[in-house]
């Protein structure tokens, strides 16, 4: 008994002493367009929340190895909310300076009546670390009736250096261009 009230206190010690264990990082998507497209638009814009493939729906980062279909969980580096949120919130303030003129609002309460209202599902959304990120997906837009107006495929690609960062800054790009292909096809069915 005496040999494990001194054993057990040695290892704790050692473990806060040489034991360190690693910081998780926490990243976002943020918007990234810059230049209005028109000025003139003023609908209503309701953006519903983005769905994601499950596996990477998760606050831990998910990479692809390059070459490969195995797939990484990163359970030091993570998303600061579920990506399907982060992802909402990029497009829709992407929207906004598209369109300075338009509502544009992340569709988050039921009843809730907008001019034309945008469905995204991404159906991929895969990165390399120090290759390239990439994402496919489809999107619906619908006037205030539920005629649909438009539904077609985006797949895009951006480079992306070796870092978490460059991974998010990525998705980030990506998310963007598509917002960009959104405000032409919301300008076309006016």
């Amino acid at each position: 008994m005496r040999i494990v009230k001194i054993i057990i206190p040695c290892l704790l010690l050692g473990a806060c002493v040489f034991g360190k264990s690693q910081n998780a990082k926490f990243y976002t998507q943020f918007a990234v367009a810059a230049n209005a497209v028109a000025a003139d638009y003023t609908d209503s814009i309701g953006i519903n929340r983005i769905q994601l493939p499950k596996y990477v729906e998760r606050p831990q980062i998910v990479t692809q190895v390059k070459d490969s279909a195995q797939m990484n969980i990163s359970e030091y580096n993570r998303w600061v909310e579920f990506p399907s949120v982060l992802a909402t919130r990029a497009v829709t303030e992407d929207l906004s300076s598209l369109l300075p003129a338009a509502q544009v609002k992340m569709n988050s309460l039921k009843g809730e009546k907008f001019d034309k209202t945008i469905t995204i599902e991404i159906s991929r959304m895969n990165a390399v670390l120090g290759e390239k990120a990439e994402i496919v997906a489809w999107y619906t837009l619908k006037d205030n009736s539920g005629k649909v107006l438009a539904h077609q495929k985006f797949t895009d690609m951006v480079l992306i250096g070796k870092t978490y960062d460059d991974l998010a800054q990525g998705y980030s790009q990506l998310l963007a261009h598509l917002s960009r292909t959104l405000a032409d096809v919301l300008l076309q069915n006016k």
